[in-house]
């Protein structure tokens, strides 16, 4: 059997960088690292799982990485959302890791 068909559409790119999310409209926020993001969503890793089908904000806390993308003065450059809202997507529990942790795919809701 051949390996399953990529669905995204946009490259995904590895990133370590802090970020919180909370559900959206309510003030509780909850601490986590991203694994990864591209232009319409992210994946980030965190110690409470979020419900799937909710509507969350991520917020990056800080990004210091160097960017390998090559474009630096291209106004299509693929750093991550500094803030965005998307939907929970998928959450599965990580295996291994000790407490419990969660990986958490988020499809960002794209601006009018």
């Amino acid at each position: 059997m051949g390996q399953p068909t990529e669905k995204r559409c946009n490259e995904r790119l590895s990133c370590s960088a802090p970020v919180e999310w909370g559900y959206f409209n309510k003030p509780e926020k909850f601490n986590a690292r991203m694994l990864n993001y591209s232009r319409n969503g992210v994946c980030f890793e965190c110690s409470r799982a979020p419900i799937n089908g909710a509507t969350i904000r991520v917020r990056l806390e800080a990004y210091h990485a160097e960017c390998g993308s090559e474009c630096r003065n291209n106004d299509e450059c693929p750093w991550p959302r500094s803030i965005g809202l998307g939907e929970v997507k998928w959450c599965l529990g990580l295996p291994g890791i000790g407490a419990q942790r969660f990986g958490v795919g988020v499809k960002f809701h794209l601006p009018i």
